[in-house]
């Protein structure tokens, strides 16, 4: 065989790592998926389900071991590694979406253990939009009695989730930021609870909706807002902050604007099928000719690498071109060691070079929000 059928799932295995699954046991579970046979769809499926659904048990049980003896720091890192695990599982688009809404379930109950456990106060809100009810969380850098906050309000894309957005916000509350995690339109339990699928009226809703809700808090700095995107949700930093002119900065990493897009380079599993339909509004490509209006007098940063296949060179530098104030670009030299001429995987460079980028991200919006002493 020319390939490995582990190389199915490269563009899941490096989500997952973005997120922080552990390495060994990702390596533990691919010598399981090496040993399938016989190329079949549902059984790697059910492999690689089932032998995370074994590390979520051990995990859950550790944890709960811990904070049953008053280990809280150790209670805190095993429930961190089970929503990892859940993760990793939620990352299959599986085509049943009641499983999938099942897997979501289990991730956020995991996700809520852990920041029970946290030293910072992380909040759940909801935000009220005209399509529907955002759920989102308010993470702040300490207990969050010392507003108000500059606030960074964060973005991803579709198959994404405010669960994923921890790595965002992590790096940020180390710099005394605070930050919103929103599942957005087509994301999270924004789709699967709610119903509200992507689409560019959802989004543009989300956009003002977010910073109405921002003007309701006292603990939140009005004068010390940003907008940061990771893929698709670059691309709505952007015109998050192109809608409003009040913001300090944005930050894009690896930004995707769908219609910018070789149409033909984006994988069948995100045209077609049962998850695909259940995340996108009718007339979806339409609509998103919306996310492209608009330019940004804010400073502005955008990493970029030629390695990726959805947004070419030219089409990154139409978004950075866009950009009229301060800018600074991060060109990623390094070649993506996840890639396979059989899978497609716009992932590759964003989840290969993110554990650096992430700090140069963070210290170019903390530079801008956040109070030297």
């Amino acid at each position: 065989m020319k390939w490995a059928i582990r190389d199915l799932l490269n563009p899941v295995v490096t989500r997952s790592m973005i997120f922080g699954a552990n390495p060994f046991d990702i390596e533990y579970i691919l010598k399981k998926i090496d040993g399938i046979k016989v190329m079949s769809g549902k059984q790697i499926q059910n492999v690689w389900l089932g032998e995370w659904a074994e590390k979520i048990r051990k995990y859950t049980d550790l944890a709960r071991q811990a904070a049953e003896s008053g280990h809280r720091i150790s209670a805190r890192e095993y429930y961190k590694l089970a929503a990892e695990c859940h993760y990793a599982c939620f990352m299959i688009n599986t085509e049943d979406i009641d499983k999938k809404a099942e897997i979501y379930d289990g991730l956020v109950q995991a996700y809520r253990q852990y920041i029970a456990c946290c030293d910072n106060r992380v909040e759940y809100v909801e935000i009220n939009t005209e399509y529907g009810v955002l759920p989102a969380y308010l993470h702040f850098p300490d207990d969050g009695s010392h507003g108000p906050y500059p606030c960074v309000m964060t973005y991803s894309g579709i198959g994404s989730c405010k669960e994923e957005l921890e790595m965002l916000a992590d790096p940020l509350t180390k710099r005394g930021l605070a930050v919103l995690t929103p599942d957005m339109p087509g994301a999270g339990a924004a789709v699967i609870r709610n119903g509200i699928k992507c689409g560019g009226p959802m989004l543009e809703s989300a956009f003002d909706s977010i910073y109405a809700f921002l003007t309701e808090r006292p603990d939140i700095d009005q004068d010390r807002l940003a907008n940061f995107g990771l893929c698709m949700g670059g691309g709505y930093a952007f015109r998050a902050s192109a809608k409003h002119p009040e913001t300090r900065c944005c930050v894009s990493l690896f930004p995707l604007l769908m219609n910018f897009a070789d149409q033909n380079a984006i994988p069948v599993w995100m045209k077609r099928g049962k998850w695909s339909s259940f995340q996108y509004a009718d007339d979806y490509l339409e609509g998103m000719k919306r996310i492209e209006e608009g330019t940004v007098a804010c400073d502005f940063l955008m990493a970029y690498s030629d390695d990726d296949n959805w947004m070419d060179t030219d089409a990154s530098m139409r978004l950075y071109n866009k950009a009229t104030g301060y800018k600074e670009k991060i060109y990623i030299a390094e070649k993506p060691a996840y890639v396979s001429e059989e899978t497609i995987m716009h992932a590759m460079p964003v989840g290969e070079q993110f554990h650096w980028v992430k700090h140069r991200a963070a210290d170019f919006l903390a530079d801008r929000l956040a109070e030297r002493k």
